[in-house]
């Protein structure tokens, strides 16, 4: 049964990974509170002449959202068929930080449609809701909409597929990034992915650029689709891909890439150098919108058309390539029924469906009857579940009945011979030891019936942000699976991460099924053992506290960074230690339980105040240029190393010299994930530090030091940090050494512990 909550596969979060902490604002179990305030008594007129402008946007005196006051927020109307200057309720779009920094729970863009073409009121936020069982789209549920004071109507209130959901779903925000709407929906090939050719203005009507850059990335793109569609998971994500597109059919959402216009959905190129498609604008489906695109004509028709539609819609057109170049590989076509399958099941087949809208019903009954500017009569309302209504912007015969339009179609999809086909049965499934440790190997095992014996896979990634990779599974008695032909299928993987990921699927003639059943989206998580780091294990190697021209995260982006280095022979977990900045906080930020130290190895963290770890590590802190401190401790708050450093050069280092052992040397050339080079003359700048000078340098049989400051000690160091040779004073401000028995090349000198200077003996 569904429970109407923000993440309605709650029951399968041993499978899931890092779902987004919850916010009150996309709460499906409560309605919003949007006020809306403006100054002048014409703001219809402004808003609609704004909307035929090209920024759309008037600032609004303030907008209150659930009693948080926003001042000069912009409002705007949205939509294109749901939008009309002639219509009293239009859908608004507002930025409430069009003019000042400001935003709700994080969110800065409030997407708030009227209803159009559904009588129901039940159509985008149930949609949305079974969606995000199965891959990554957008939250949505209600809110009462007030304009200067007057109850407005209810409205959807939907999350904006903007840079904050790509940073939230695909750990990256930096990428291509293109909304896939044309700007006729009459004329052309719509937001098809049809290769155009190379000229990047034949495709401005039908994409809308959401990033800086990405008209190359999509035209390469769209040639691959079209002309290399053999090397598609290359390029495409193509699970998630397989998900849109059995959503859509089986929700008969056609008002989107697989329905006549080609539209409504969004692309972006994430940091695997694949493209990722999120469902958009779902408020059509369940066959509000009918127009197949089919027989290059309108196609679809009324509800008994939408009730048998094919499973395998436009598989043979090239309009529409996506659909038609992925379903002519048979593995791909079979996991695309196989994940409609799963839809058709668990949520209509069942009738679960009725379950969560019921309960949508319930919330949302007398705000819809009180709505003054409600686009349908009541009556329609509570009809619309179980009847068709005439009008608005449903095809021939007006809008169909949510329930008129599944219970058949649940019948029909699961009678066709694609779906009723009996798929392999995938049980048992079983990791061999349940707790690997890394290094070592693990045995994945299912018990496989009714599948080809050479067909049945492995897919597992290492860390979340990782592309599955696919291997197949064997019955041979090799593979930790028993004895050979015994039905139980293994596969031997190494343990190279402390959290593995892993499905199954499995296929045969006619059909495929995936354990679980909601792979990719879901899947088995596999933990393993390592050797924690204590404080005496761990040590902070390397910084740079000015980057600026150097390396780039993974986002490109010059950041400063700290480098840890292990000091021993084993690989180390880092999840116990803490980096920071401030003494009187020094568990600040967490290494997390999957962050591993290599054998005498490096491991680089981006000091840039994002604290994120999806891809790379980035810390809740910034380093300055001017001075600061780092600190690296256990849980307990007992340093494993502290660094207060001074004054540092722009794109120049500071590095232990020797590597992960001796003092820090300032001004060095950066060597980020690797042995510092104490060698470099890059890494000592100025014979002068901290008002000390060390003369002459080049040095051949003598070396004057001399200080402002009364000295204690001088010491002369080996590149390994060793001391060989020192020397005690009695606070004097100048010293002599000879240099007679030093054999010619690199040495360190350090006057009472402080930061050495390079010395270079002749």
């Amino acid at each position: 049964m569904h429970n109407i909550t923000p993440i309605l596969s709650a029951l399968f979060a041993l499978f899931t990974f890092g779902l987004q902490a919850q916010d009150t604002f996309y709460d499906i179990n409560t309605i919003q509170e949007v006020r809306i305030y403006f100054g002048s008594s014409n703001w219809d007129y402004q808003l609609d002449t704004a909307a035929a402008g090209s920024d759309g946007y008037i600032i609004a005196d303030s907008v209150n959202v659930n009693g948080v006051n926003f001042p000069q927020a912009g409002v705007k109307y949205k939509g294109n068929s749901s939008y009309s200057a002639s219509r009293v309720k239009n859908p608004f779009h507002i930025k409430l930080d069009k003019v000042i920094d400001q935003d709700y729970e994080g969110h800065e863009d409030i997407k708030l449609a009227n209803g159009f073409s559904d009588p129901s009121m039940v159509r985008e936020v149930s949609a949305y809701s079974i969606c995000r069982q199965y891959m990554d789209a957008p939250r949505c549920n209600y809110a009462r909409v007030y304009v200067n004071g007057a109850y407005w109507g209810l409205y959807t209130n939907s999350e904006d597929v903007g840079n904050s959901f790509a940073e939230d779903h695909y750990h990256s925000s930096y990428s291509s990034y293109f909304k896939c709407n044309p700007r006729n929906v009459m004329s052309g090939t719509g937001s098809s992915l049809i290769y155009l050719g190379t000229d990047s203005s034949l495709y401005y009507n039908y994409y809308e650029l959401q990033s800086d850059y990405g008209w190359g990335d999509l035209i390469r793109f769209c040639d691959s689709l079209t002309n290399h569609p053999t090397y598609a998971h290359t390029f495409v994500d193509v699970d998630r891909a397989l998900w849109m597109l059995a959503y859509n059919n089986v929700l008969v959402n056609l008002d989107s890439y697989s329905g006549g216009f080609r539209q409504n959905y969004y692309l972006y190129y994430d940091h695997n150098r694949r493209w990722i498609p999120t469902v958009w604008d779902v408020n059509m489906a369940y066959g509000s919108f009918t127009n197949t695109g089919a027989g290059g004509g309108g196609g679809g028709g009324g509800v008994t058309a939408m009730q048998n539609l094919t499973p395998v819609l436009h598989e043979t057109d090239a309009n529409w390539p996506l659909i038609r170049n992925l379903l002519s590989d048979p593995m791909y076509k079979r996991m695309y029924l196989a994940h409609m399958r799963t839809l058709n099941n668990e949520n209509f087949a069942n009738a679960d469906y009725k379950n969560l809208i019921g309960q949508l019903r319930t919330l949302i009954d007398s705000s819809v009857q009180a709505d003054p500017n409600f686009l349908y009569t009541y009556t329609q309302y509570q009809s619309n579940l179980t009847t068709t209504v005439s009008g608005g912007g449903g095809g021939p015969g007006g809008t169909c009945g949510v329930y008129e339009l599944m219970d058949t179609r649940t019948t029909y999809l699961s009678g066709t011979t694609q779906l009723s086909a009996a798929p392999p049965a995938i049980s048992a499934v079983a990791a061999d030891p349940a707790t690997a440790v890394y290094g070592s190997t693990v045995n994945i095992t299912a018990s496989v019936s009714n599948a080809l014996s050479s067909a049945v896979y492995l897919g597992y990634r290492y860390k979340h942000t990782d592309v599955f990779v696919r291997v197949a599974m064997s019955d041979d008695g090799l593979h930790g699976d028993g004895a050979a032909g015994d039905g139980v299928y293994g596969a031997t993987i190494p343990v190279n991460s402390l959290k593995m990921e892993y499905y199954l699927y499995a296929e045969n003639a006619s059909a495929g099924m995936f354990s679980p059943e909601r792979a990719e989206h879901e899947f088995y998580t596999l933990f393993a053992t390592i050797t924690m780091a204590t404080s005496a294990d761990v040590t902070v190697n390397e910084f740079l506290a000015g980057n600026s021209s150097g390396i780039t995260n993974e986002e490109g982006k010059y950041k400063d960074w700290i480098e840890v280095k292990n000091k021993t022979g084993v690989p180390l977990g880092l999840g116990d230690l803490y980096l920071s900045n401030d003494l009187n906080d020094r568990t600040k930020w967490q290494f997390p339980r999957t962050a591993i130290l290599p054998a005498n190895g490096y491991l680089l963290i981006w000091a840039d105040d994002q604290n994120t770890t999806w891809i790379d590590y980035h810390t809740n802190f910034n380093l300055t240029l001017s001075g600061d401190t780092i600190l690296l401790s256990d849980s307990l708050g007992v340093l494993a190393d502290s660094i207060l450093y001074q004054q540092q050069t722009q794109d120049l280092s500071a590095s232990r010299c020797a590597d992960g052992t001796g003092p820090f040397v300032d001004g060095t050339t950066p060597t980020p994930r690797a042995m510092n080079d104490c060698a470099s003359t890059g890494y000592y700048v100025s014979t002068a530090s901290d008002a000390l000078i060390v003369y002459p340098n080049p040095a051949s049989d003598l070396v004057s030091i001399r200080s402002e400051k009364s000295m204690q000690r001088v010491e002369i160091l080996d590149l390994q940090g060793q001391v060989i040779e020192q020397r005690a004073l009695s606070g004097d401000k100048q010293v002599q050494i000879g240099l007679e028995r030093f054999s010619p090349g690199l040495y360190l000198l350090r006057v009472d512990g402080l930061t050495p200077v390079r010395l270079v003996i002749q």
